[in-house]
């Protein structure tokens, strides 16, 4: 891009240089995402700060809504935002923008300047980016860099060597439940993992949990009420996803190979995968189908949880849990709903920071999921039926037996209260409640 282009751009980018914006022209009106406050804080740090997650998932909502918080104590002219969507891959212009801004808006060196914040939008699109913020970095100018990014691998190799110990990466997911309820109006308390307290308002957050099952997390779905316009508009974000992110970012030989993987994890979201029978499914070679599923997960469109070892290397090797990335992927093709609930519960969990594994016994006996927790392992087995019965239980007391917990968790469709068997305890929770788990503490906490 030329100067002219760069500068016309940055206008349009930054309509708070002209005079007094909206809060509506910069999101405020939006739900602030639990993120928000993290990010806040992390302003006043040196390191540059990542902001990554899939698209349409609101990162440049976020990042809006920082702005907004800034221009209620800085002058506009400090705060600049420009979108890497409209430039080239092969361009080097993270300087340029740089130069730019100094020398025909503030008209200053930077040396001079009080802190000043720069916002890079979707930068995995520039190339060498890493390399060009670090040289910028290393000259100890007054300047807060916040970076977005849709690929955790771009973001992370390309800050690998570049920017190490120079940079911190916040994870925005989809919308939680909580923060789905916060966009509905509706009051939801914060839990621990085993708050014996059930909300007054339960029948509302039950009906509020069967909608947020099935549309999922991403915010502009949730004013559309025709399935179709949703299934466009999920198979809109997937195709830009597949062929243009994915496609740009790595050597993508077999687009309908990559299409093929996402659509069989879908289907068999919750479940181990078997690496040779999709490789012989869809007619390629293993290595093919593990290097498309790393650049899957590189995009959050899928999540491995991997067998539960003391050695982490023999779990590394052994085949992973998959899961869809989003309940609202589910929109694309018919998945058993037990399998939605425990998609949704691990993506919970994975929302919350939690380390997840799935534990495998004697006898083929599983667990759906372990996490870590303030107080040690914890196994957690979704059971979404109206009825359980104490063969439901074998998996989750072997696996407490074998492991020495004391405690486990099941999430039911609407059991609840703590059940001793044995010299056992079992929790057991609604698929609703548990998603309004803020804190993997076991000491309940009050909203």
């Amino acid at each position: 891009m030329n100067d002219e282009d760069i500068l016309n751009d940055m206008v349009l980018f930054n309509p708070w240089w002209s005079g007094p914006v909206s809060a509506s022209g910069l999101q405020e009106s939006m739900v602030k995402r639990e993120l928000f406050l993290k990010l806040e804080s992390a302003l006043d740090e040196k390191a540059v700060s990542a902001v990554i997650g899939p698209r349409r998932i609101g990162k440049t909502t976020l990042i809006k809504q920082i702005i907004q918080k800034l221009l209620e104590d800085i002058e506009p002219e400090r705060i600049l935002y420009f979108s890497m969507d409209a430039v080239q891959k092969e361009e080097r212009i993270i300087r340029q923008i740089f130069d730019l801004f100094f020398r025909n808006i503030l008209k200053k060196v930077p040396l001079e300047c009080e802190k000043i914040f720069i916002f890079l939008d979707e930068v995995q699109k520039i190339r060498d980016w890493g390399d060009e913020i670090k040289y910028l970095y290393d000259m100890d100018y007054p300047v807060k860099f916040v970076i977005t990014g849709s690929s955790a691998m771009n973001i992370l190799k390309g800050s690998g060597e570049s920017l190490v110990g120079r940079i911190q990466i916040l994870r925005l997911h989809p919308f939680s439940f909580m923060e789905f309820l916060r966009y509905e109006g509706i009051e939801a308390p914060h839990r621990s993992l085993f708050d014996p307290t059930y909300p007054p308002n339960a029948v509302k957050l039950q009906l509020m949990f069967d909608k947020f099952l099935r549309i999922g997390g991403y915010p502009e779905l949730y004013p559309l009420n025709e399935p179709e316009k949703i299934r466009d508009y999920i198979k809109t974000i997937l195709d830009l996803t597949l062929y243009r992110d994915i496609v740009n970012l790595f050597d993508v030989k077999r687009i309908d190979i990559l299409e093929g993987i996402f659509y069989s994890i879908v289907k068999q979201s919750g479940n181990v995968i078997n690496y040779h029978t999709l490789t012989s499914g869809l007619g390629t070679k293993y290595e093919t189908v593990k290097q498309y599923l790393d650049y899957l997960t590189s995009s959050f469109f899928i999540y491995r949880s991997y067998q539960y070892s003391k050695n982490t290397l023999k779990s590394l090797k052994r085949n992973p849990k998959i899961y869809a990335g989003d309940n609202s992927f589910f929109q694309l093709l018919d998945t058993k709903e037990g399998l939605k609930v425990e998609t949704s519960v691990f993506n919970h969990l994975t929302r919350l920071g939690a380390d997840t594994f799935y534990w495998h016994g004697r006898g083929r006996i599983e667990v759906d999921i372990l996490i870590q927790t303030t107080s040690g392992l914890w196994p957690v087995e979704v059971k979404y039926r109206k009825t359980i019965s104490s063969g439901d239980l074998k998996g989750i007391l072997n696996c407490m037996q074998e492991m020495g917990f004391n405690k486990g968790i099941i999430v039911s469709f609407k059991k609840f209260g703590l059940e001793k068997i044995g010299d056992k305890q079992i929790f057991f929770i609604p698929a609703w409640l548990f998603l309004l788990t803020q804190t993997l503490s076991t000491e309940p906490v009050r909203s």
